[in-house]
């Protein structure tokens, strides 16, 4: 059986003559009735009973005809199908990204999967981690990253981890402090994340567990101005490692490691559980799991912050 003796049985039983299927399908009406009756031969079954101009389907006819339907519907949409999933010129990846990360790093990530998929069109979402977490749950966007553990709603994989650091301005007291306990953070102000960031969760949270408030005197999405808020003298922050300026003489600010507690700062990747995802953002997912290696943060960094 293949796809033409279907082709012939529909059109016999839409004309129910064989001599209009054999017009409308431009062959014999001898080919045509050959091609039925080695169907018939093959399935065990009457399909049609003929008449002298007519024919008239049976009760088998009718069950095989619900099938080839359906049979017909699979095949001729197969190649739309094959096109939507393997043609990729006009494929896009949604990517939510919180300003949080390190955007070099990233963009040497992103860079390399460009490089491998050309086609591919990346379109950047860069919001707080909160805002990209509804964000692939309402699916409007594809994958997230997020700085946080993902709940049961995602489908997620462990991209890094960072410890995080005090950055303050230079000639402040607490860079006698090889490492810097966050209580003493207490008598400082604060400059912070705003609270679309899981970062300002998790800081306020640690500073409530110690026992104190902390003077927050401005928050941001933006980690360059953070810096040069630090820089003119208004506070202090806190940044995972790789987000702080190495330790130099040149520099404006000190960055010291945080400790009591230590916090960590985590990356995940996520997108929605049972949602179907492109072409595109499966191979993003892929390539991204098998080039973990791009996003290692840098070790002149780590050294100058230990300094």
């Amino acid at each position: 059986m293949d796809y033409r003796h279907l082709k012939y049985f529909m059109e016999v039983a839409e004309q129910k003559s064989f001599s209009k299927a054999a017009r409308n399908l431009h062959i014999s009406q001898s080919a045509i009735s050959r091609m039925i009756k080695s169907l018939e031969e093959e399935l065990g079954v009457t399909l049609f009973i003929r008449n002298a101009k007519t024919v008239e389907i049976t009760a088998p006819g009718t069950i095989f005809l619900n099938y080839a339907k359906r049979c017909l519907f699979v095949f001729e949409h197969l190649k739309s199908d094959f096109e939507n999933e393997f043609n990729l010129k006009q494929d896009t990846i949604e990517i939510g990204l919180p300003p949080i990360t390190d955007a070099h790093v990233f963009a040497k990530l992103l860079g390399e999967f460009k490089k491998t998929y050309p086609q591919i069109a990346i379109k950047l979402y860069e919001h707080g981690s909160k805002v990209i977490e509804s964000s692939v749950q309402e699916g409007v966007i594809d994958v997230g990253i997020i700085c946080t553990i993902p709940n049961k709603d995602f489908e997620s994989f462990f991209l890094s981890e960072d410890e995080m650091c005090v950055v303050m301005p230079k000639g402040y007291p607490l860079e006698e402090h090889k490492e810097v306990p966050m209580k003493l953070l207490a008598d400082y102000p604060l400059v912070l994340y705003r609270d679309d960031f899981n970062l300002h969760d998790d800081i306020l949270a640690n500073c409530k567990k110690i026992g104190f408030t902390p003077k927050v005197v401005f928050e941001t999405s933006q980690r360059e101005l953070m810096l040069q808020t630090v820089m003119s003298g208004l506070g202090v922050a806190i940044l995972p490692s790789r987000l702080c300026p190495a330790n130099s003489e040149d520099s404006k600010v000190v960055t010291r490691v945080m400790t009591e507690p230590r916090m960590t700062h985590h990356l995940y990747a996520i997108w929605k559980k049972g949602r179907y995802l492109s072409r595109a953002a499966r191979l993003w997912i892929k390539f991204t799991k098998d080039h973990l290696t791009l996003l290692n943060v840098d070790t002149k960094l780590d050294e100058g912050i230990k300094e």
